[in-house]
């Protein structure tokens, strides 16, 4: 999949359409994703709002969170690196 071909989202600057208060602005993002038990965190660009936090993608950043999900879902992780444990507190 190419994602430099695909279209990217012009948003910066605009209000927010979550909270109408803040605006959105580039920003590099963590993404924690889980599937089931299993987690997985992907760096991406994304549009973020000052106020209330809410993070937009643009078609590549999605891409590459929804391949990351294809990825650990399927078992397909030989290529992450294991960054720690995850608890569940009682």
């Amino acid at each position: 999949m190419n994602m430099d071909a695909m279209p990217r989202l012009y948003v910066t600057g605009m209000i927010c359409p979550r909270c109408g208060i803040g605006t959105l602005a580039p920003a590099s993002v963590l993404e924690t994703l889980r599937v089931g038990d299993n987690a997985v965190e992907v760096a991406v660009e994304a549009h973020v709002c000052g106020f209330c936090s809410e993070h937009w993608f643009d078609p590549p950043a999605q891409a590459a969170l929804d391949e990351a999900i294809r990825q650990l879902r399927d078992g397909d992780i030989a290529h992450l690196t294991r960054i720690g444990d995850v608890y569940q507190a009682s």
